[in-house]
């Protein structure tokens, strides 16, 4: 479930699949192929194999993060940290940490859904419908609200009822995509309310995360249009939204006292606002990251360097890769096929059911061991939800 969805992500922000970044930070001691075996469960590494691919992976991780200038200390708890995770959920959730410890609550919850899929997995491959469902019934930090569909009206005791019921693989469909999106949503909340606190300390509590969802141009009035599809400006995909909000979080830090611009940057004017003149291989790609080409984390943190190299380098925030994160998981959500091919299916979810999700995440997080703190400056209004 989310960890199918994982991979995906991981293939759109890194341009590799898992396997193959497998095989490369093993170096040489194992082949795609064979990690794609693994994982297909064609085939079974014995220990020594899996010994000596650890090895070679650790080995070659702490050279990157040497290389990156992480303390010895940093690199070591990073190390065994992600050598502790339980499955790929929490392993990614680790990744996005930046060295720290900043998302403790997005990394337990990646953790439980890594054990969680881990079971359901057993039950799978053992063809145990029942056990399956009775497993997910049983888990004890799932929430009444990921067994809601308020879309069509099932309550939690409707979802209940059809995993107790289920039969057959085909009756789990709908229940289990219930839990997939709202588990998913209580999954990026979380890590929204911790990025928030923890990289923008400046600003009010804010749905940040909601700025990126797809959403169909509401300027446009699509009443009497003999052909949608082809309406000028009408999509605007996640990654046009990030981008977006990096332009407009650009020209706040250049304002001495962080005050937003009056709006949104025009796509003429994107080049201008990011200061992209002389870069023309970005400035070349804007127009087709805006249009929903994939935006990797390597293009992303170039752009980034570039557009906030007037910062001093020691003071330069690092790329909010969790917005990138984020808005890479609406896309592989909300978003299928293009227009080029004809294809696109898009889907402009309310804005007001990742709403929801924040909420209930926000008054767990405060009430939890870990509560987090915010600013007082306002978020940019355009940008809001």
């Amino acid at each position: 479930m989310i960890g199918t969805l994982l991979l995906k992500v991981y293939k759109r922000m890194y341009d590799r699949t898992v396997a193959s970044m497998i095989a490369l930070v093993a170096d040489g001691s194992v082949n795609e192929r064979t990690v794609r075996n693994w994982i297909g469960k064609c085939t079974t590494p014995d220990q020594e194999m899996l010994d000596r691919v650890l090895q070679r992976s650790t080995e070659t991780l702490r050279k990157d993060l040497e290389e990156k200038e992480w303390s010895d200390e940093q690199r070591e708890s990073f190390v065994n940290r992600l050598r502790d995770c339980p499955g790929a959920v929490s392993a990614f959730a680790l990744t996005l940490q930046n060295g720290g410890s900043q998302y403790p609550a997005f990394f337990q919850l990646a953790s439980e859904i890594d054990l969680l899929e881990q079971a359901l997995a057993i039950h799978r491959e053992n063809g145990d419908v029942q056990g399956w469902a009775q497993t997910l019934l049983d888990a004890k930090w799932i929430r009444g609200e990921q067994l809601t569909n308020p879309d069509d009206g099932t309550s939690e005791q409707d979802t209940r009822r059809q995993l107790r019921e289920a039969q057959s693989w085909e009756e789990l469909d709908r229940p289990a995509a219930v839990f997939l999106i709202n588990t998913q949503f209580q999954l990026l909340a979380t890590l929204d309310l911790e990025f928030c606190s923890t990289y923008l300390p400046e600003w009010e509590a804010t749905p940040i995360f909601g700025t990126l969802l797809p959403r169909l141009n509401p300027r446009v009035d699509l009443a009497g249009k003999t052909s949608i599809r082809t309406t000028r400006n009408l999509y605007h995909y996640p990654i046009r939204r990030l981008l977006d909000a990096t332009a407009c979080m650009r020209m706040a830090r250049k304002s001495p006292d962080l005050k937003w611009p009056r709006t949104v940057p025009a796509a003429a004017k994107m080049v201008e606002w990011l200061e992209l003149a002389g870069y023309e291989t970005l400035a070349g790609n804007l127009a087709k990251w805006r249009s929903g080409r994939t935006l990797t984390a390597a293009r992303f943190n170039e752009l980034w360097d570039v557009c906030f190299q007037f910062v001093p380098e020691a003071d330069r925030p690092s790329a909010p890769l969790p917005m990138l994160y984020a808005a890479t998981v609406f896309t592989e959500l909300f978003i299928q096929g293009s227009l080029t091919d004809r294809d696109l299916t898009f889907v402009s979810p309310d804005p007001a059911y990742y709403q929801h999700w924040w909420e209930i995440q926000r008054v767990s997080l405060e009430t939890g061991p870990l509560p987090p703190r915010f600013g007082t400056k306002q978020w940019m209004p355009e940008l809001a939800t």
